[in-house]
């Protein structure tokens, strides 16, 4: 755990403070009973953040890098009895420096990337789930004023730029429920991915395509049957020398000039839909705008804005027909292709009937023609089949996918909620008052709210609730709490979360927490944070940096400066 933070710009009435030290349990900075601002208290607490591995000290308190100029912060941690001592400076902050116990470096250490340093923190504190990150696990947990984890109805969320499936997927981390929701999460897309690449094959790429559904599937086994029946028929009569070349052909030419029939009729209402899309694409490019003109000379005193107006509409109204028209046009004409394709292609099937020499060589066309359609379109019924096995096989991936996360969900969603009635109990004292309850809905969708109590202290106190719930339930080593969590909390409520916050040294655990104004409480509450506090500050050079940047200097400052 943390055992010390000491800085060179850390003053007190102009001498360098002590180092700071904390303990197991409750950690208070302390303000004076005036409520005194700009002390220092938040920031202390944003320093806190920096020793564990967070930027925002540097980037968010900017009033500090102004006045205080670079300063490096120098921090020890201790685990298992080794102390591990670091340093970290506010302009090269994405470094971390191995440091002896007076804080110099260790030249025979390598700087420690923020990643590194935070797979060091991770290994000592012993947060071991797969794919965990140091930041991921404990930076929601750092309530701290300018920091992003103050929202009472969000308080998953590390910082603003962190997505909503980010935020669920590391929380789940956390308890290590994860993984096991990653698995099923790649196997599906594994099948997703197979189902679609063979959807692509055979609809885009293949000049055989799939069955679109299962009233085609249907339709092409029954013309299977048709050609298998003509295909018997054919051999039949050619093995036996009843072949007819002249009704064989006639029979043949009937089909053939059907579907060119057909296709001609399907020919000739595309040309004539086209036609009207493109002579009203025509006439959407007529404008009314030269009319008025006409108009002024009848009526020279009348306003035309209005009718400028509409014509404006008009003109918006245009381009979007145009658009459609464009496009409608596009897909008519393409359709107007594809036909004129096919029945030049069934006009040169005709001719070629027409000029078959012989019987031998009418029997092998028709066989051909025959064996070509019958291939076709079994294969596109096998890759109807095989399509919908895939479809299948990717929906049942999917269903045991949602499982697995509904359950891993649940879980966690119980034993934090069972444990914030337990803390709402200690601290209430009142078994009727509605905890506060999380619900983890999707892996990009949760939810949070304290019941029926939409008052600023109720907010604040749930989200209080929340953090020492998963210091029950979940490897949270510490929590930080700014005095803005605290200040519209009730006084019995507030003494009662003091008092859960010291428990935690029996489990090890760590609480930072910045408060002032102690003396409206009782004796009891007093004395546990006095005891327990690691820093008091105050106006008149007991300030954290020993002067407040907030006010005038005097002229004895500037003669001095």
């Amino acid at each position: 755990m943390l055992v010390e933070v000491q800085c060179d710009k850390f003053m007190k009435n102009g001498q360098i403070r002590e180092p700071i030290r904390f303990h197991a349990g409750l950690n208070a900075v302390l303000g004076d009973d005036n409520g005194s601002n700009s002390i220092g208290k938040s920031t202390f607490l944003m320093i806190l953040d920096f020793v564990f591995g967070g930027s925002d000290y540097v980037k968010k308190c900017t009033d500090v890098q102004e006045n205080v100029k670079g300063h490096t912060i120098n921090f020890t941690f201790e685990f298992a009895g080794k102390k591990y001592h670091f340093s970290r400076n506010t302009i090269d902050y994405n470094k971390i420096i191995r440091c002896d116990s007076d804080y110099q470096p260790l030249e025979d250490e390598p700087t420690l990337s923020i990643q590194q340093y935070g797979n060091f923190l991770c290994d000592q504190y012993g947060l071991s789930a797969e794919g965990i990150t140091w930041r991921g696990a404990i930076a929601r947990f750092i309530r701290v004023y300018k920091r992003d984890t103050l929202d009472e109805e969000r308080p998953l969320r590390s910082s603003k730029d962190e997505t909503a499936a980010d935020t669920v997927k590391n929380y789940m981390r956390l308890f290590d429920r994860y993984s096991a929701v990653e698995e099923q999460i790649k196997q599906a897309a594994s099948a997703e991915d197979e189902k679609e690449a063979f959807r692509k094959t055979t609809q885009q790429y293949n000049h055989v395509r799939a069955a679109k559904n299962d009233k085609e599937r249907t339709a092409n086994e029954a013309r299977i049957t048709e050609l298998e029946r003509q295909e018997r028929e054919l051999a039949e009569s050619s093995s036996q020398g009843l072949l007819d070349l002249d009704s064989m052909t006639a029979r043949r030419l009937s089909e053939l000039t059907e579907q060119l029939i057909n296709y001609r009729r399907q020919k000739a209402r595309v040309q004539t839909q086209l036609n009207a899309v493109r002579r009203d694409m025509t006439e959407q490019k007529k404008g009314f705008k030269r009319t008025f003109s006409d108009l002024e000379r009848f009526f020279p005193s009348e306003e035309f804005r209005t009718l400028e107006d509409i014509e404006r509409f008009h003109q918006k109204l245009a381009r979007i027909l145009a658009e459609e028209f464009a496009e409608t046009e596009k897909d008519l004409a393409t359709t107007f292709v594809l036909l004129n394709n096919e029945i030049v292609r069934i006009k040169d099937q005709i001719t070629e009937i027409k000029n078959i020499p012989n019987v031998s060589q009418a029997i092998l066309k028709e066989f051909a023609r025959i064996t070509t359609e019958l291939n076709n379109l079994r294969e596109a019924n096998q890759n109807y089949d095989e399509l919908e096995r895939l479809k299948k096989v990717a929906a049942d991936y999917a269903e045991t996918r949602d499982a697995v996360i509904h359950d891993q969900l649940i879980a966690i969603e119980t034993a934090v909620n069972q444990a914030m009635r337990e803390i709402s109990l200690a601290i209430l004292k009142d078994a009727t008052h509605l905890p506060p309850v999380l619900r983890l809905e999707k892996l990009n969708k949760y939810n949070f709210k304290t019941p029926n109590d939409g008052g600023t202290g109720a907010q604040y106190r749930g989200l209080i609730t929340f953090d020492l719930a998963n210091m029950v339930v979940a490897p949270v080593p510490f929590v930080v709490h700014d005095s803005v969590l605290l200040k519209n909390i009730e006084r019995p409520v507030f003494s009662a979360i003091m008092q859960v916050y010291a428990e935690q040294k029996n489990k090890g655990k760590q609480v930072f927490m910045a408060y002032d104004t102690l003396d409206s409480y009782g004796d009891e509450t007093r004395k546990l944070l006095e005891a327990n506090a690691v820093l008091e500050l105050s106006p008149g050079g007991n300030e954290l940096f020993g002067w407040a940047w907030n006010k005038e200097k005097n002229d004895e400052a500037r003669e001095q400066e």
